[in-house]
């Protein structure tokens, strides 16, 4: 009786085994083609799943505050070029050119970098909602490489600034501009340096002071936007260190500083005039920050003077003996603070203002003081055929 009740238990065993492997084969047998079919159907009817997608709205916040800012501006005028000592003029050979731009004021004023603008003779403006205007050039300072356009437009979206000198380097930027043309364009990095001086750019252009970041910035970007986290304006996107003259980028970008920006801005705005006009006086000299072991070296403290890096031939600071390498310490009497504080002041002053230069020179015992004649700003001119 008990083998029997064993043999009767082995075999109920081996059909639930029986059923489970027919089961498997059967589930892993492929479907035919009409189920195949009604399966992938009825996955793809069903709506994606909703995810919380909080950890990125951030940057989308961010990104709908300054891009209705940023501009895309084509330009068509004659290619300009600098010759040897630094002096601008222009080819008699048209090219077209393609840039970006901000919105400083609801009213149509618009920065951009001076060598997007530098010899236009014609500049369209296209803004975010891809209405366009000519534009007319208020104002330019090839120094800092910025430029101020106007727009007869109202109601525009202009961007809110932010303060530059509280960057730290691994700040999140977000970099918004026209690259090769393509229209609107978002990338984000973070801060990598700061303050980078002495950068010497392939088109003869030097750079000061610039943020550095690793947000994709392409040909096109110059003049946009570089925004923090917050989608406050905190630089204006102006050139890239790339592999070769054509390429693209490898994640060294550079941006004018917000605060650079807003104090040359108000400055070409308020006085509202062109280059080279009455009005428009010009020093004639490329500076940068002092390096320590200069500074060091000249007893200054910290903080104090602008190098000078380049005396143009034949301007205002050339014909009063000022050297590559002097130290500009104060002008007429006021010390001055950094680059910006040159820029500054020289844009308050009219061509054949004088001005007391005190220098200080490696080598030369105390202070030398030099008397500057202000003159206008050179204007590119079209070389003969």
């Amino acid at each position: 009786m008990f083998k029997r009740a064993v043999s009767y238990l082995l075999l109920f065993l081996a059909g639930i085994c029986a059923g489970a492997l027919l089961m498997h084969l059967r589930d892993n047998a492929p479907l035919s083609i009409a189920e195949s079919r009604q399966r992938a159907i009825a996955l793809l009817s069903t709506p994606p799943a909703k995810v919380d997608s909080s950890a990125g709205s951030p940057f989308i916040q961010a990104v709908k505050s300054i891009e209705p800012a940023v501009v895309n501006i084509d330009t068509v005028g004659k290619l300009a070029m600098r010759d040897a000592a630094g002096m601008p003029f222009l080819l008699n050979e048209e090219v077209r050119g393609k840039g970006s731009g901000v919105v400083l004021s609801p009213d149509g004023y618009i920065v951009t970098n001076n060598h997007v603008i530098e010899g236009a003779t014609r500049i369209k403006v296209t803004l975010a909602d891809g209405a366009w205007y000519y534009a007319s050039l208020v104002g330019s300072d090839p120094q800092t490489d910025l430029a101020v356009l106007h727009v007869a437009a109202k109601q525009l979206h202009a961007a809110q600034f932010g303060d530059s000198q509280n960057l730290q380097v691994g700040d999140w930027t977000i970099a918004v501009g026209n690259p090769l043309g393509l229209g609107s364009t978002v990338t984000v990095g973070v801060v990598s340096a700061l303050n980078r001086h002495n950068l010497r750019l392939g088109d003869g252009r030097g750079l000061t002071d610039a943020i550095q970041t690793d947000a994709p910035i392409n040909r096109g970007n110059s003049g946009g936007a570089l925004a923090n986290i917050a989608g406050q304006l905190i630089g204006i996107n102006t050139a890239i260190l790339s592999s070769g003259p054509q390429g693209g980028s490898i994640g060294l970008g550079f941006a004018i500083p917000s605060n650079t920006v807003r104090k040359i801005a108000l400055e070409i705005i308020k006085e509202g005039h062109l280059p080279g006009t009455p009005g428009a006086a010009w020093l004639g000299i490329e500076f940068s920050a002092v390096p320590e072991n200069l500074a060091a070296a000249l007893a200054l403290t910290p903080n104090t003077g602008a190098a000078v890096v380049r005396v143009l031939r034949e301007s205002p600071a050339s014909m009063a003996g000022i050297q590559p390498g002097d130290v500009l310490v104060a002008l007429n009497g006021q010390t001055i603070k950094g680059i910006n504080s040159v820029a500054a002041f020289i844009h308050k002053r009219k061509v054949g203002d004088r001005v007391v230069v005190t220098i200080a020179r490696a080598g030369m015992p105390g202070l030398i003081t030099r008397t500057v004649i202000l003159a206008a700003r050179p204007e590119a001119i079209a070389a003969q055929p």
